[in-house]
């Protein structure tokens, strides 16, 4: 307990406490035993004037008649009361009407004396009852009345010897207390002492030393360590002022690593950005979503520096996952199992915002085509597009503790990549399949319009030419014959141009302008005349080719 500053200072306060305690109880007590030395001096003393009394009372009794006799009766009593009281202790008459209590004496000296008082007192009594007993007349009256005073003087001088003795021994006392209180007041002075001592090595010395160790810490020398030898609170501070020591040195040591290292760190990581970069370039340039996948995968496996790597996607009717592409070991996979139960790619997983690291202990946290071989280290990132999963990106190693925090972020951004890539190629499949929609009916009603009308004009043209042939009517069947060609070369050149509008890559001049000039020109060589064209919009009109 005395080994901690709490404890030591909790011990001073209470043995200052207990001395102080102890002091005011000594004080009341001398103060108390003074008043009760009083008082039995004060009846000592009265014990003197008593005998006298007696002695005036006992000669004159003869002359004052009968109130002197009571009186008399009255100072005897007293007197021997207070004798007895003194002597054994007891209760007395202090005044008229009040008594006192006094404590019997256990000092020899004084017991002694009263013992010589009481002697003294029982030959003083019969020579009252003897004088008592005579008259002024009588012969032997005077000598009675001598040896009275002779008495009287004896016990007065034992009186006032007691008395004496009852003042040594209330000076013996007050000396005792005296004595007690310069003892106090030593043992305060020490307690002062060793309290000053205490808080000088117990609590100044420790804290000058630690605002050395501060001092030393500012000072960026973090080698020194703080060891502060004091009290359990000093030490525990020690200890922590050294932990800080400590962490700072640690944090130093981290800093100039990290600061030796930055240059390395900040190659690797533009080598990344710009292999991202020209991967996510490549990603999304195809359109196909076949060469998407696998793109993704091969790159995956190559930045990551994998041994195999794979994705998923989800179907769009069942909860399953259907392995799309693969790179990497033909071991790798357990077996010719594409469909993946979606449990096997946990929540922790498609519900989180990046990629995870799993691992051997963990394989519920990666696909379970992958074999163990390659779940020695393996990460899974989830597939996103427009806040919904579609698949997953996963990348497995045969190397423990392959991937870290920097390779869970750039398959992060891989997955992200590749989902927009993904979402792209469909969108540029749906857009490629709306296109090829509108061309086919585009063509059909270009069919109906023109080479549905065509044939069916060629049929009624050549029914004519039947009927002219049979009404022998050859001339004008050959006019029909020669319109039916005609017809025939027409049908065949809007055939030519619409095999050739429909080859041609380069896409078809939608400005109106431009569109009637050709209509114009057409025109013209159909029918052999000459047009004039004049355009005089002052911007260009475009309208959709139909």
């Amino acid at each position: 307990m005395l080994k901690s500053l709490q404890g030591s200072l909790s011990a001073l306060f209470f043995a200052f406490v207990l001395l102080v305690l102890t002091s005011v109880g000594a004080t009341f007590w001398g103060v108390k035993t003074q008043q009760n030395d009083a008082l039995i001096i004060n009846l000592a003393g009265r014990q003197r004037m008593l005998v006298q009394l007696i002695v005036r009372l006992a000669v004159g009794e003869q002359s004052n008649g009968g109130d002197a006799g009571e009186m008399l009766t009255d100072a005897e009593n007293t007197f021997d009361q207070t004798l007895s009281a003194l002597e054994n202790g007891g209760v007395t008459t202090y005044l008229p009407d009040s008594f006192v209590t006094i404590p019997e004496t256990k000092n020899p000296e004084i017991l002694e004396a009263l013992s010589e008082v009481r002697q003294s007192w029982e030959d003083f009594r019969k020579a009252i009852d003897v004088i008592q007993s005579m008259t002024q007349t009588d012969t032997g009256y005077s000598q009675a009345v001598q040896d009275l005073e002779a008495l009287s003087t004896i016990l007065a001088r034992q009186a006032d010897k007691v008395v004496r003795l009852y003042e040594t021994d209330s000076t013996a006392k007050l000396n005792g207390l005296r004595t007690i209180q310069i003892i106090f007041l030593i043992c305060a002075l020490l307690l002062l002492v060793i309290g000053a001592w205490v808080t000088r090595q117990s609590v100044l010395k420790p804290l000058a030393e630690l605002g050395v160790a501060a001092a030393q810490l500012g000072g960026n020398d973090l080698e020194t360590p703080v060891q502060v030898h004091g009290p359990e609170e000093m030490r525990k501070l020690s200890q922590s002022f050294d932990g800080m020591r400590v962490g700072l040195k640690s944090a130093q040591w981290e800093l100039i690593d990290l600061n030796n290292t930055l240059e390395k760190r900040v190659f690797q990581r533009t080598r990344e950005l710009e292999a991202l970069n020209v991967v996510s370039q490549e990603i999304t340039s195809r359109l196909d979503i076949q060469q998407v996948l696998s793109s993704v995968t091969e790159k995956t496996s190559e930045l990551l520096n994998g041994d195999v790597s794979f994705l998923c996607l989800l179907d769009a009717n069942q909860p399953l996952l259907k392995l799309q592409t693969f790179s990497g070991h033909a071991d790798a996979a357990v077996d010719d199992t594409t469909i993946i139960k979606k449990h096997d790619l946990t929540d922790a997983i498609l519900n989180s915002s990046r990629a995870v690291v799993c691992g051997i202990d963990t394989c519920r946290e990666g696909c379970s085509i992958l074999s163990d071989k390659y779940r020695s280290s393996h990460m899974a990132a989830p597939l996103r597009s427009n806040d919904q999963i579609i698949g997953a990106l996963c990348v497995g190693s045969t190397s423990i503790q392959r991937f870290g925090d920097e390779s869970t972020d750039l398959l992060t951004k891989l997955a992200n990549t590749a989902a927009i890539a993904l979402e792209n190629a469909r969108l540029y499949e749906q857009a490629e399949r709306i296109a090829t929609l509108e061309e086919r009916r585009r063509i059909a009603a270009d069919m109906h319009d023109g080479l549905g009308q065509t044939f069916s004009y060629l049929g009624l043209m050549t029914d004519q030419v039947v009927e002219l042939l049979s009404n022998g009517k050859n001339q004008a069947a050959l006019e029909r014959l020669k319109l039916t060609r005609e017809t025939i070369e027409k049908a065949t050149g809007n055939v030519r141009k619409a095999i050739n509008r429909l080859m041609d890559e380069n896409p078809i001049n939608s400005e109106l302008c431009g569109q009637l000039q050709d209509v114009a020109k057409e025109f013209s060589a159909q029918n052999s005349t000459i047009i004039e064209w004049r355009c005089e919009a002052e911007s260009p009109c475009n309208c959709p080719h139909m």
